[in-house]
C-alpha cells in the first residue's frame, strides 16, 4: 500500500511459517487457551478483508472501536496494557494520528508477553466454525499488523520484513494493529452481531485548537475538496504557501494571489485581466483575497499569504485555483487550516 510500501522490502514471509511458529515454539500454557471474547453472538455472514484506509485528516481522538479492542486485548492477556492509541499529528502517515491504531504492550523478547502475543494472533488469522478465513481480522477490520521486525497486511495476506532500527521503531516491545473505519467506529459484526459492508471514512468536524489540518491543492485539478468539515460559526485560519506554473511557459509562475508572465513582476491582476482575483489565485470555497503574512500586496519572497474566515453553516472546504485550463499546469499550493479559539 502507498503509505507503507517504503516499509516493506520484497521478501515475504508466508503465513503458514507464522501458524508454523505459533504451533511449535513453545509449549502450551494458559496463554494459549485464553482468546478474547466477541460480546454479541456471530452470524454466519461476515465483513470482506478490510481495505486499506490511509489516515488523511488529523484527529488524535480514540475512536470507540478502537478504545473496545484495546480494552479486550488488556482483559484477555493478564498484565499487558495499550502503550499509545494516539499521537500529535506529524508529517508521515499513522492511523494514530486519526484514533484508529493501538500499540499493545506485548514485548517479544519476554517468553510470556510473546506467548500472549502469539496466541491473539493465532485467534485472529484463524478459520471460523462457518468456514471464514481469517475470521477476526475481518469481524474488526484489522488492516494491519506489525510485530518484531515485520508487518502482515490485509492487502496480501502475508507477512513481510519491516524495515525500522531499534527495538520500539521495530516493534519488537509492543504489537501496532491498525483498523479500518468500520472496525474504528464498531460497527462491524464481532461488535454488533451483524455483518457491514466497509464503510467510506466519516467526514469529522474539524473543530479543535490543538491541531491543525493541512491540504495540498494540486494545480492540474479543478478543485480539491478536504476529507474533513469545518464548523458552522467558528473561525478558522487559512495559510497558503507556494508557486506553481501556469499554461506550461516557464516564466508564468502564479501563488495564492499574484501571478507573474516574466517571472520577475508579480502582480494581483493576472496579464488581460481588468478585475482583481479574476484568475490564477486560490479560492476557498468561493472566498478570494489572500493577505500577504509579511508587507502587502504580492509576497514574492515567500509566496505565503493568510486570511480568516468564519462559515455559516458546517461545510467541507473546496479549494481550487482559478485558471481556465489547468492541463499544461504543474505544481501545487500548501494549506494548513488552524481552527480559531
Amino acid at each position: 500500500m502507498p503509505a507503507l510500501r517504503a516499509r516493506r522490502p520484497l521478501a515475504a514471509l508466508a503465513l503458514s511459517g507464522l501458524v508454523s511458529v505459533v504451533v511449535t515454539a513453545f509449549t502450551p500454557s494458559v496463554a494459549l487457551a485464553v482468546v478474547p471474547a466477541a460480546p454479541v453472538a456471530l452470524p454466519s455472514a461476515i465483513e470482506v478483508m478490510p481495505p486499506y484506509q490511509p489516515q488523511t485528516i488529523c484527529d488524535p481522538v480514540v475512536k470507540s472501536g478502537t478504545l473496545a479492542l484495546g480494552t479486550l486485548l488488556t482483559k484477555t492477556y493478564a498484565g499487558t496494557s495499550v502503550i499509545d492509541y494516539t499521537r500529535p499529528c506529524g508529517s508521515d502517515t499513522s492511523e494514530h494520528y486519526d484514533g484508529r491504531a493501538i500499540d499493545w504492550g506485548v514485548d517479544h523478547r519476554v517468553d510470556k508477553q510473546r506467548a500472549q502475543g502469539k496466541a491473539f494472533l493465532q485467534w485472529l488469522f484463524a478459520t471460523d466454525s462457518h468456514g471464514n478465513t481469517y475470521a477476526n481480522v475481518r469481524r474488526l477490520g484489522v488492516m494491519y499488523v506489525i510485530w518484531n521486525s515485520k508487518i502482515w497486511g490485509a492487502w496480501d495476506h502475508t507477512w513481510q520484513p519491516y524495515a525500522c532500527s531499534g527495538a520500539t521503531a521495530c516493534h519488537i516491545d509492543h504489537m501496532h494493529l491498525s483498523l479500518d473505519w468500520s472496525g474504528a467506529l464498531e460497527r462491524t459484526s464481532f461488535w454488533t452481531g451483524v455483518a457491514s459492508t466497509p464503510m467510506a471514512p466519516p467526514k469529522i468536524v474539524y473543530r479543535s485548537t490543538s491541531w491543525s489540518e493541512h491540504v495540498q491543492v494540486g494545480s492540474q485539478a479543478a478543485h480539491v475538496t478536504t476529507p474533513f468539515r469545518v464548523k458552522g460559526g467558528l473561525t478558522y485560519r487559512f495559510t497558503v504557501s507556494g508557486t506553481y506554473h501556469y499554461d506550461g511557459t516557464k516564466a508564468h509562475r502564479a501563488d495564492a494571489e499574484c501571478s507573474t508572465t516574466d517571472g520577475t513582476t508579480w502582480s494581483p491582476v493576472a496579464s488581460g485581466q481588468t478585475s482583481d482575483n479574476a484568475v490564477l489565485d486560490l479560492s476557498v470555497n468561493g472566498h478570494h483575497s489572500w493577505h500577504p503574512t509579511a508587507g502587502s500586496g504580492c509576497n514574492t519572497s515567500t509566496h505565503t499569504y493568510t486570511r480568516r474566515i468564519t462559515f455559516p453553516s458546517t461545510t467541507v472546504l473546496t479549494f481550487a485555483v482559478n485558471d481556465a485550463t489547468h492541463g499544461n499546469d504543474s505544481g501545487a499550493l500548501s494549506v494548513t487550516v488552524q481552527r480559531l479559539a
